[in-house]
């Protein structure tokens, strides 16, 4: 009867030593700006580093959390969900051509 072992193909998954630019970006960076308006109908705008591609995903995140988080290079902003009427994202980076 034989005995198989599996060995991994490097000695350390994480060792990313191999690749000396690090991990490879699937997408380029974006930035947009966020508009939030709140329940008392002031408005509050907040660069975000992210395209307009990610609310489905902060609304879920809301939902689930009960806040909405936005971020970018140096700063976070969380806010609760009921103080939230609505928001909206827009890009401020071009798309480039494939």
């Amino acid at each position: 009867m034989a005995i198989y072992t599996q060995q991994p193909r490097r000695g350390d998954p994480w060792d990313l030593s191999d690749y000396p630019e690090g991990p490879k970006q699937v997408h380029p960076p974006a930035y947009s700006i966020a508009e939030i308006v709140f329940m008392d109908g002031t408005k509050h705008e907040f660069m975000v580093k992210a395209s307009p591609s990610v609310v489905p995903h902060l609304v879920k995140e809301m939902k689930n959390t009960g806040y909405l988080t936005l971020w970018n290079d140096h700063d976070t902003l969380c806010i609760r969900a009921d103080q939230v009427k609505h928001f909206a994202m827009r890009e401020l980076t071009k798309q480039q051509e494939k």
